[in-house]
Parts: C-alpha cells; structure tokens; sequence
C-alpha cells in the first residue's frame, strides 16, 4: 500500500479508537462499578498509577430470603376443614320415598253428588286412622279419598301422613299437588316445610314453614321452626368458617408466587416472562446468564436488569465494549433513558416491545452474550 493509503488507513483506525474510548469513558461515569471487572483491571490499575480516585466496588446484595410456603405444610387448627355437623334426625333419600308412588287421581276431575256422599265416609275412616297412628291405613283412605274430590286439604291431609311415616319425598310431591290447587294453603307449605326439614335442607324447610306459619299459624309447627333457625345459624357458621379456609389457602398460594415472583425479579436468569416474545424473534427465552455482569449491577442506568446475573462462563467483555453498535447506543439519550426507566420499573419494558431500535439492541446484546 502507498504511504499515503497507510496514512489515511492508521488516522481512520485512530479517530474510531477515540470514539469508542469516548463512548467507553461515557459507560464508566455513568456505571463506575465497571471498573471493578476482571475484563477492565487492566485499565484500572492505569487509572490508579495516574492518581486517579477509584469509588470503592459496592457490595453485592445477598439474595432475598424466601419463604418456603409449603403447600404440603401441615395446617393450622383453624385451617383444618370440619366437617358439616350431621342430624342424626335427617333422613337419607335413598329411604324417604314410597314404592311405588304414590296414586294422585285426576286433580281436574268434577265430583258428582254421589262421590261426595262416599266420600264423606271415607274421609271420617283416614281421620280415625290417622289419629290412632296407623298411618298405611290413613294413607289409603286419603287416597281413595283423593280419587274422590281431589282437594287441596285432601292432598296436604295424606302428606301428613306421609311425614309421620318419614317418606319425605312422598309428602313433598303431595304438598306440591295441594299447592296448585290452592297456592294459599297454610297446611301444604307447612307439610312441605316439615318435609324439607326431615331431608335436612334447611334454608327451603324455613322459606316453607315461615310462609305457612304466615297464612295460618300453627302452634304445633313452631318448635319445627325454632329447630330449623338453629339448624341454619350451624349452617350458616360452617359456610363462613368454609369461605375463611378457602381465603386462608388462596392467601398461603399468593404469599407463594408473591414470594416466587420477588425472587425472580431480582435474581432471575433472564428478562421477566422471557421478555414477553420480541417481533420475530420467538421471545428470546429470557436472555440465559445475563444477571448483571459480576460486581456491574448492570449496564448504564440500569442497576441491573431484571435478571441479569453474571457473564456466562468465557464470556469475552471485550466483545460489548468494541461493538460499535452497542457503544453507540450507551451514548444514546434515548437508550440511556430506556435504560434508566427498566432499572426503575422492570415492567417497562413491555411498552418498548413494539419499538424496533430497542429491540433490535437488545437482540444484539442477547447475540454477544450468548456467543
């Protein structure tokens, strides 16, 4: 090459070392902590025989102290589920029906002078039955009573007799019948009511007993209805003492991920969420190894981004600091306020996903690092 090539050649190579020895000088007043890396000892210690003061290296947080929540750790005694108090007096489904069902006759039937006259008989037969007890009898009459003038009171009267033999079922079914012929009737909501109590479902045996205690009190049904009040004010504790354990165990797996989450913010191994999927680059997985070069806490007005915990292993430094791309960008206020704002806010980042010189920096650091 000619002399003059050679010339113009060594003064290019000059003036690019002195920009990227300015850009570099930029770095390290913004992050001084650079210094203190093994990559730059070299021209720390020509600082230090210069006479140059060098801030002391800032000491490395320890790692948060989780607190292990264990989702197996035994519970407390308030936490442990109890068990819905049980009525030995509730009777199960599976025993509180008739088989077959019982026979409702034609509810739309008009009765004739001489089916009211038989069944004036047949009703005094399923009283005396029913008020001595013999409840099968009762049972009968009433049905064929039913079969005679199907009548609300008929309907409520064998329903009765249903819960005296505690068919629960059966007696529900008649109360209903009673209840579309006479939606008034006192009698078939409290023998609804009683039924429902029999099958221990409280909250309906309350709505029925009230509603007929309402229309027609009876002072027969009130002692059903001070046992229904109780049996509710149990259920009523059991559910919010089932609502504060739920709480309680919800409480326990956000303390957990709250718990997960600190730790990963600040000594995660890669951007949160694995940078959240940068265009056209498949999300970047979270740039591996990138936990804030040792003793660095991060590049320029970073402090460190989330997760970045040290230069992988042969990581060449030299490689950042002689990128003139990557200098560039560290004298850029733009980028030097990026980075300042993810530092405070890690978050932040995901307002520049769409910004394509962001990202394609940071795609670049990912390459240097990972190379």
């Amino acid at each position: 090459p000619s002399k003059e090539f050679s010339a113009m050649t060594d003064g290019e190579d000059i003036a690019e070392a002195v920009h990227a020895l300015k850009t570099a000088v930029e770095v390290l007043k913004a992050s001084p902590e650079l210094l203190h890396t093994p990559e730059l000892a070299f021209f720390k210690e020509y600082l230090v025989s210069m006479g140059a003061k060098i801030p002391p290296a800032k000491e490395k947080k320890p790692a948060p102290k989780v607190e292990e929540v264990d989702d197996d750790e035994p519970l407390s005694e308030e936490e442990k589920e109890e068990p819905l108090p049980v009525d030995p007096d509730v009777i199960p489904e599976s025993e509180a029906d008739v088989s077959p069902a019982q026979e409702n006759g034609d509810a739309s039937k008009e009765p004739s002078d001489d089916d009211y006259e038989k069944a004036s008989a047949v009703k005094g037969e399923a009283m005396e039955a029913q008020s001595s007890g013999e409840f099968e009898t009762a049972v009968a009459k009433f049905t064929e009573l039913i079969k005679l003038t199907p009548t609300a009171a008929n309907y409520a009267n064998r329903g009765m007799c249903f819960i005296k033999m505690k068919k629960p079922l059966a007696a529900i079914r008649d109360a209903n019948k009673a209840l579309e012929l006479n939606p008034d009737s006192g009698k078939a909501y409290r023998v609804r009511g009683l039924a429902n109590a029999q099958l221990g479902r409280w909250t309906d045996a309350s709505k029925d007993l009230g509603q007929g205690q309402k229309i027609d009190y009876d002072e027969g049904a009130y002692e059903m209805q001070k046992k229904v009040s109780k049996k509710l004010d149990e259920l009523h504790k059991w559910e919010q003492a089932a609502k504060a354990r739920a709480e309680k165990a919800k409480q326990r797996k956000s303390k957990r991920a709250a718990a997960s989450a600190a730790a990963d913010d600040d000594f995660g191994s890669g951007f949160p969420g694995g940078m959240g999927g940068f265009p056209g680059m498949g999300g970047m997985g979270g740039m591996p190894g990138m936990g804030g070069m040792p003793g660095m806490g991060g590049f320029p007005g970073m402090g460190g981004m989330p997760g970045m915990g040290g230069i992988p292993p042969g990581m060449d430094f030299s490689k950042l600091m002689s990128d003139p791309e990557i200098l560039q960008a560290f004298s850029n206020p733009k980028m030097m306020q990026v980075f300042s704002e993810v530092q405070r806010n890690p978050a932040a980042i995901a307002k520049y996903q769409n910004d394509p010189e962001v990202m394609a920096l940071l795609a670049k650091l990912q390459s240097a690092m990972s190379s």
